[in-house]
């Protein structure tokens, strides 16, 4: 965020001096426009009306993070949003190979997968053709290996300008900030890590989205740590009759879009999704019909009658 500072300087002998602008605009009493960022809170305001949280992860898979890091959140019954990069299972390696398989386990265990492109690049800088492969070509890999429409999608770097809000609206594909980033790459142990996150999480009122990377080994050893606090902290406020912390999942997200008009993408685009791809939304949550399946097909009951 862009902050105009002014330099008072105090005088030998006592009082303030005039305030010096550091630009002709501000001398002019000209108002700087705000640089103009992603919205917050970023999944919108709080629907339970106490503390929620989003957990989402960037850049893998990860051979060995993402495995422990679903395992962590398999252990707490947590669903998350994975944002990843398509160069991870371009080929086919061993190595690929065992990053597509956790693409194919996050989505049998609920989790929602959303594009990151293919080689986490900056999209609002060079030429606007490079940024729509980037984009389209990520989205055709996600696509292939999780056997489902990937209509989220989170912005390397967190950049915003217009030709990228341009080049989303026309895909239909809906960007997801973050308002809770420990920054666990910078040299962080998993203790700090930990604390960070519980420090916001303690403060916390209404809804915020939690960004980790899962291809940092200190993400996969505070994750556990967060998630226990998190059980142990709803234990005691449930008995002090308090709001507990509630945990959104993807498709608590899908859900709210189809009750509200809190996102701009709808039951279209899920439609039109699902027509290029022949894949139910229904599939987002196994063994759960998603109100986008039962919103076109009629009753749950409808849904899993379906072939």
């Amino acid at each position: 965020m862009l902050v105009a500072s002014v330099v008072a300087v105090i005088c030998a002998g006592g009082g303030l001096a005039a305030a010096q602008p550091e630009d002709p605009d501000a001398a002019a009493g000209l108002k700087k426009k705000k640089k103009k960022r992603w919205p917050k809170p970023a999944a919108g305001p709080s629907v339970s009306g106490g503390p929620e949280v989003i957990f989402t992860f960037d850049d893998g898979p990860h051979e060995k993070y993402t495995r422990r890091i679903l395992d962590a959140l398999a252990a707490h019954q947590v669903q998350a949003i994975f944002y990843w990069v398509g160069r991870r299972v371009t080929h086919d390696r061993p190595v690929d190979r065992v990053r597509k398989a956790l693409v194919a386990r996050a989505i049998r265990e609920g989790h929602l997968i959303g594009n990151h492109t293919v080689h986490h690049v900056q999209l609002c800088q060079g030429e606007p053709r490079e940024a729509e492969r980037e984009i389209d070509r990520n989205k055709e890999l996600l696509e292939a290996h999780a056997r489902m429409p990937v209509v989220l999608f989170r912005v390397p770097y967190g950049a915003f300008c217009k030709r990228l809000k341009r080049m989303l609206a026309e895909r239909e594909l809906e960007h997801l900030h973050w308002d809770i980033d420990p920054q666990e790459y910078n040299g962080l142990t998993s203790t700090g890590t930990a604390e960070h996150v519980i420090g916001r999480l303690k403060k916390l009122e209404g809804r915020a989205v939690l960004l980790m990377h899962d291809t940092h080994a200190v993400s996969a050893r505070a994750l556990p740590i967060i998630l226990d606090w998190i059980d142990k902290e709803n234990r005691r406020r449930r008995a002090h009759r308090e709001r507990p912390i509630r945990i959104v999942t993807g498709a608590d997200l899908v859900e709210e879009r189809m009750q509200s008009e809190l996102w701009s993408w709808g039951a279209e685009s899920v439609r039109s999704a699902e027509a290029r791809l022949g894949q139910a939304p229904g599939r987002l949550t196994p063994g759960r019909a998603s109100p986008a399946a039962v919103a076109q097909h009629g009753s749950a009951e409808d849904v899993a009658a379906r072939p």
